[in-house]
């Protein structure tokens, strides 16, 4: 997907975005700008996956991409309680 844009959406920044925020958190809670980005990061990616031609497997990296953000998000709110 390198050098590609989909509904206006970068994906290798996406990419990136959503990998350097779930890192993030297996160090522990994000942070709220962190949290933001990365809600914004499950939004752009829900907007491009139907768009994605399933060239070499992206599909499915983009939706394992998705799942990480959503758990990241998730144990963000778990740990915000």
């Amino acid at each position: 997907m390198r050098g590609r844009e989909i509904h206006g959406e970068d994906m290798v920044l996406l990419d990136a975005d959503i990998a350097g925020c779930v890192v993030s958190t297996l160090s522990g809670p994000l942070d709220e700008k962190r949290r933001k980005v990365l809600l914004l990061c499950l939004a752009a990616v829900e907007k491009v996956l139907p768009s994605i031609d399933d060239e070499d497997g992206a599909s499915e990296y983009y939706e394992h991409l998705r799942d990480m953000a959503a758990l990241a998000v998730e144990l963000g709110n778990a740990d915000a309680r």
